[in-house]
């Protein structure tokens, strides 16, 4: 069945079971106490959650501050169908309904409408968020594609994360965690009005050791140290307009572990990364309100390490055969006869065995070595602004649209030999519809010209109708792409390792033989997601509930894992994701309240093994939260995946937090304690189709504590 088959369908049978429904309803309960969060991410356009056409999940801070959470990577634990896995200890590789984790690139996520997603490799630096925990108001997830109104990345999923505005946050603050695995993180904020500008200045510190040991990474070898600093400031213009500035430092040190066969020093990683972006907003009209929205980004790696390589590995026969036949070549290295070369393979073939004769033979050849260093250091900047425009034209008609520029450019002379940029332009739109109180109908599209990849389209159609006062269900159909990163596109990979040991025909300088470039003929990947939801709020017995069903058609994926050996990406990958979501939230009284969320997920028509590399049938998470008195709380929460992906192990981990509050004269302040215990202390990554590597930590049981004081 097509979308539109699929979507008329739904739509007509949505109206007809509504408009039959509300026919025989009976209101036993006022309108006026119905009360729907209001969220901004799904369109651009503040609605309320009965009208958005898509599954949303919040996070507050305070369900972040009650369960003891110090990680915005381990709050999305709370999202339904999120798979969130920890390859080592400053490697979280997340992606909504998982499929690929080599390096997860269909998800978007935002810092206060402002992405983070990195342009030469398709990441989310999870380590390198530009915000402290302590300054997050709240996250929003829109559970499905959100391409239609933040473009190509926003594939399978968007996260925002919304910050504290400065004018409702403290004079002063003073946070402290610590704990196992060697954790320290420390907070400070400072926060002020000058007049008509509310400033907001932050800095934190995080620090752990990891995992403690690793089959492929060694025993304290992925530990981070992290230093961020990020400043905000809102001043009123008057005449209806404001304007929002941004500024955010992060630099440390990442620790890494195996990435050369032949390394004999750590390859760590010294990272900075500084963001800056502004937002001027005016208000024209009561109902007519523009929005100009600019940012820049760079981010700077320094990785460096000594290897040491067998002397033939630099031959320039080796380096020439192998970018000829790299299957020749890797047929040699595996002991396999060489067979099916060319002539002029042959030739080469030939040279190499006689240099190899010279040297008493492969084995011996094999064991004389040289030494020197090696790098992967890079560079890479992302500079946009965009245009936005919102339009109340009636009381049944709001519309969103604009246009935006983009330029990328990233540097690196292992990965790309150098240079490589490109241009991005695009237009959106978005509207809202009611020409009833009880059905909206929203339309959007995101087009997108990219100079390396070319265009895309990315529509959303959807049927909001409300069965009462408090049930809404909704239909949905829309399309996700993500375009081809710069590596992807313009990769130039090679490693020049310098000062060698015992020089390479004459040069201290060589070139290891394993030399790729990229084909540049890669299309964008792209998703066709249907669903149908269901929401019930109840605000007088402080219950809300979101379920939802949904098959998702994922193709044109670029799925491979690219390695030297083995450089060979194409648009070849699918994978059919069909399964159903449940979230609840219930505030039971002034003292109770939980939640939980569960997802059940099939992946079907699988393409490629790397697409099954993350994925559990079964996810969910359950919490409760109590007040013992005004001082005295306890939360606990428990997580779980089944872990049914190539080599994954399931996931269960359960945490018990108590909190005390603290007032000392004018200072008010806390204590919690969390302690979390691990079903399975150890994680599985996949390598290759025979190969993974498994990180552990030696206790199942942790602990850590923090302490916040404000003033």
């Amino acid at each position: 069945m097509n979308p539109k088959q699929f979507l008329g369908q739904v739509m007509v049978a949505t109206i007809v079971f509504a408009s039959l429904a509300r026919a025989q309803e009976v209101d036993a309960i006022d309108l006026s106490d119905a009360s729907y969060p209001v969220v901004i991410t799904p369109t651009r356009l503040r609605q309320s959650l009965a009208d958005v056409p898509a599954s949303v999940t919040i996070i507050t801070a305070d369900t972040l501050r009650r369960h003891g959470i110090t990680r915005i990577e381990e709050a999305l634990r709370m999202v339904p169908g999120m798979a969130v896995s920890q390859a080592t200890g400053n490697d979280f590789r997340i992606n909504f309904h998982g499929t690929s984790a080599t390096s997860p690139r269909r998800l978007n996520v935002l810092i206060d409408g402002v992405s983070a997603y990195m342009p030469a490799f398709s990441q989310v630096p999870w380590s390198l968020l530009p915000v402290a925990l302590e300054d997050v108001e709240r996250i929003e997830v829109i559970r499905g594609p959100d391409s239609s109104a933040y473009g190509p990345n926003s594939m399978t999923a968007v996260v925002n994360i919304l910050t504290k505005h400065p004018k409702d946050v403290e004079r002063g603050l003073v946070a402290m965690s610590a704990g196992a695995h060697s954790m320290l993180d420390g907070t400070v904020r400072l926060a002020t009005n000058v007049g008509a500008t509310s400033l907001r200045a932050t800095v934190s510190s995080r620090h752990d050791h990891g995992y403690d040991s690793s089959t492929s990474y060694g025993a304290g070898r992925d530990g981070t140290s992290i230093n961020q600093l990020n400043l905000r400031a809102q001043h009123e213009l008057g005449g209806g307009s404001s304007l929002d500035v941004q500024a955010a430092y992060v630099g440390g040190k990442i620790e890494d572990g195996v990435v050369d066969p032949f390394q004999v020093s750590p390859p760590d990683q010294v990272i900075n990364r500084s963001v800056l972006s502004g937002r001027w907003t005016k208000s024209l009209s009561a109902v007519h309100e523009i929005q100009v929205n600019a940012s820049h980004a760079t981010t700077s790696a320094r990785q460096r390490w000594t290897s040491c390589w067998p002397q033939a590995a630099y031959w320039p026969e080796v380096r020439e055969l192998f970018q000829s036949n790299p299957e020749l070549v890797n047929r040699v290295l595996a002991g396999q006869p060489p067979t099916g070369g060319s002539a002029r393979d042959n030739e080469l073939l030939g040279q190499i065995v006689l240099r190899l004769l010279g040297q008493g033979g492969l084995a011996s050849s094999l064991a004389m070595t040289t030494c020197g260093s090696v790098n992967q250091d890079g560079w890479e900047s992302r500079t946009q602004i965009e245009v936005q425009d919102t339009f109340v034209m009636s009381d049944q008609l709001r519309f969103v649209g604009g246009a935006g520029l983009r330029h990328q450019r990233a540097s690196s002379e292992t990965y790309f030999g150098g240079s490589v940029s490109n241009n991005v332009q695009w237009v959106f739109g978005h509207a809202e519809y009611r020409p009833v109180d009880w059905l909206t109908t929203n339309v959007g599209g995101y087009g997108e010209s990219n100079s390396l990849s070319g265009s895309t389209f990315s529509p959303r159609l959807a049927v909001n109708v409300r069965l009462s006062d408090h049930q809404t269900v909704r239909a949905v159909v829309s399309k996700g792409t993500r375009t081809p990163d710069l590596f992807e596109e313009r990769a130039n990979w090679s490693y020049t390792v310098r000062d060698l040991s015992v020089p390479i025909d004459g040069s201290t300088t060589g070139h290891l033989f394993t030399a790729v470039k990229a084909r540049s003929d890669l299309s964008s990947e792209q998703i066709w997601s249907h669903e149908l939801g269901y929401l019930l709020m109840l605000p007088r017995i402080g219950l809300s509930l979101d379920a939802r069903v949904f098959d998702d058609h994922l193709s044109k994926l670029i799925s491979e894992r690219l390695t030297t050996l083995d450089f060979s990406p194409d648009n070849s990958g699918s994978v059919r994701l069909t399964g159903a979501e449940l979230q609840l939230n219930w505030t039971l009284s002034d003292r109770w309240s939980t939640w939980a969320n569960y997802g059940y997920l099939l992946s079907r028509e699988v393409s490629h093994i790397e697409e099954t590399m993350q994925y559990s049938r079964h996810s969910g998470a359950l919490g409760v939260s109590l007040a013992f008195s005004k001082n005295w709380s306890a939360g606990v929460a428990h997580y779980a995946a089944s872990g049914d992906g190539v080599y994954q192990l399931r996931y269960g981990r359960t945490d018990l937090t108590i909190g005390h509050a603290l007032s000392m004269g004018a200072q008010a302040g806390s204590l919690s304690l969390t302690l979390s215990y691990l079903d399975v202390p150890a994680v599985n990554t996949y390598l290759d189709a025979t190969r993974y590597f498994t990180s552990r930590y030696d206790r199942q049981l942790s602990i850590h504590g923090q302490v916040r004081v404000a003033f």
